[in-house]
């Protein structure tokens, strides 16, 4: 049968901090891809935002392809533009229209109450529901019901299937349908932008870590499931040989959580002689120099820490599962080694207050990453902090354009800060984190080319931008 899958577009809710072409490849449709295409079925993969598609576009690609099942994909803060896509879906062709992904699965029955352009949702990992739904359709099997991960309207109410068991042998999937797109469409984010040719990968799916801010759960689960050296290593040659990627953003939750992985991973590289750089994000409770080192010389030029916070109880709270002193540890070891290295931390975390958020900013500065990155807390669907903030302010939880950790209007209610104290932190935060001269001194000094060095100044220009908002939208919440 003929499927059209759709990466949502954003619809412009980044506003201000969207410098310009850095639109990533969703994965998570390419695998699906692949996975129905293994299984027999004519797939296209359409992502209108990079490609400058018009709904009018949208709408003749749609009528010329006469797909039999529409599939939408998105994120809580794409929703708004996966809602679109499911109207013109549903406008302009005969097709089944299914929508998947993590604000889907966390959703599912209230995607289907209020956007009825949806026929099906898919919960968790798509490929192989998507695969036996295709299947299903093709053969006229009487009815849905017995597909594993589907919430769908049956009788005038919402019904969900029994829950699909997560993949186990992960290299059992094909790699993602790279060949249904164009690579030179997609760039990475700004930070990670060198002036080369990137793609990005998901070597992992599962995370054990209990965060109350993160979805991750939702579609992947919390067991850790990998594939295996091999495979990563022949998935990175064939990026390099057949599609001249020279940098790759891997974007597991957490890629180094077992390190003897990493390390035979690193050794493929090594033994292959494949030219290629690499990012990841890594645990500040996973760092050793003997890991950090090798993962070095294998090609990484930069590696992400969630940090989250400089107080130890806001720490507990959020059930991170660190400690300050295995950040310090953990920036100490990449910052020697010489790695670009990248911090996150968050303001409005259950327990915070005046005094906390000024010890994580204070943090920030005394570990001294090359970005570091501040958001207020958003408590997306799925996660322990959206049912803590839920029942107190449920009508702005409903609107998805508020899901975007650097929007201007935060979501969270907190007993001692108001929405006009975090603007203003995370304002303070970004200024004095970067309006510093050795802070500055640095970011120049690591940039490896010209093409890298406009994208930084096009990001900084954005960044203060919104600064600027934070600004007048705290002193119009004064008043």
């Amino acid at each position: 049968m003929k499927v059209v899958l759709i990466s949502a577009p954003y619809l412009d809710v980044y506003g201000s901090i969207n410098i310009g072409r850095n639109h990533t490849f969703a994965l998570g449709v390419g695998y699906i891809a692949s996975y129905l295409k293994r299984g027999g079925h004519e797939v296209s993969i359409l992502d209108p935002e990079p490609l400058g598609m018009t709904d009018g576009d949208i709408r003749t690609y749609l009528r010329m392809k006469k797909p039999d099942l529409v599939g939408v994909s998105s994120a809580t803060p794409n929703f708004k533009g996966a809602q679109k896509m499911g109207l013109i879906a549903k406008e302009d062709t005969d097709a089944l229209i299914v929508v998947g992904g993590v604000h889907a699965s966390a959703l599912p029955e209230e995607v289907l109450k209020r956007s009825p352009q949806f026929d099906l949702v898919i919960i968790g990992e798509g490929e192989e529901t998507m695969l036996e739904l295709c299947n299903s359709i093709e053969e006229r099997a009487s009815g849905l019901e017995e597909i594993k991960g589907l919430m769908l309207r049956k009788d005038g109410a919402f019904y969900r299937t029994p829950p699909r068991p997560l993949i186990q042998e992960l290299d059992n999937i094909p790699s993602p349908a790279r060949d249904l797109i164009n690579l030179d469409l997609y760039r990475p984010q700004v930070h990670l932008y060198r002036g080369r040719k990137s793609a990005t990968m998901i070597t992992s799916r599962g995370c054990p870590a209990k965060c109350t801010f993160c979805a991750t759960e939702v579609t992947m689960g919390t067991r850790f499931r990998s594939h295996s050296p091999k495979y990563v290593v022949s998935e990175i040659e064939h990026l390099v040989k057949n599609h001249g990627v020279q940098d790759i953003i891997i974007v597991d939750d957490t890629f180094t959580i077992n390190s003897n992985r990493v390390k035979k991973i690193c050794g493929l590289i090594l033994e292959k002689k494949l030219d290629i750089g690499w990012f990841c994000f890594a645990r500040v409770n996973n760092v050793s120099y003997e890991l950090f080192s090798l993962m070095k010389e294998a090609g990484c030029f930069s590696v992400f820490f969630g940090v989250e916070s400089g107080d130890e109880q806001v720490l507990k709270n959020i059930k991170k599962g660190t400690t300050l002193e295995q950040s310090r540890n953990a920036m100490r070891i990449a910052n020697q080694l010489g790695l670009k290295t990248m911090a996150g931390f968050m303001i409005g975390n259950p327990g915070d207050n005046h005094q906390t958020i000024k010890k994580t900013i204070d943090f920030a500065l005394e570990l001294n990453p090359i970005i570091g990155s501040f958001n207020i807390m958003t408590p997306f669907p799925g996660t322990e902090e959206y049912h803590r903030n839920l029942e107190h302010n449920p009508s702005e939880m409903m609107n998805w354009d508020n899901y975007v950790p650097k929007g201007v209007t935060p979501l969270i209610r907190l007993e001692n800060l108001s929405k006009a104290n975090l603007q203003r932190y995370i304002s303070k935060a970004y200024i004095k984190f970067y309006l510093r001269p050795s802070q500055i001194y640095r970011i120049i000094k690591n940039l490896s080319s010209f093409a890298e060095f406009v994208v930084y100044v096009r990001g900084a220009l954005g960044l203060f931008s919104r600064i600027r908002e934070w600004i007048v939208a705290s002193r119009k919440g004064d008043k």
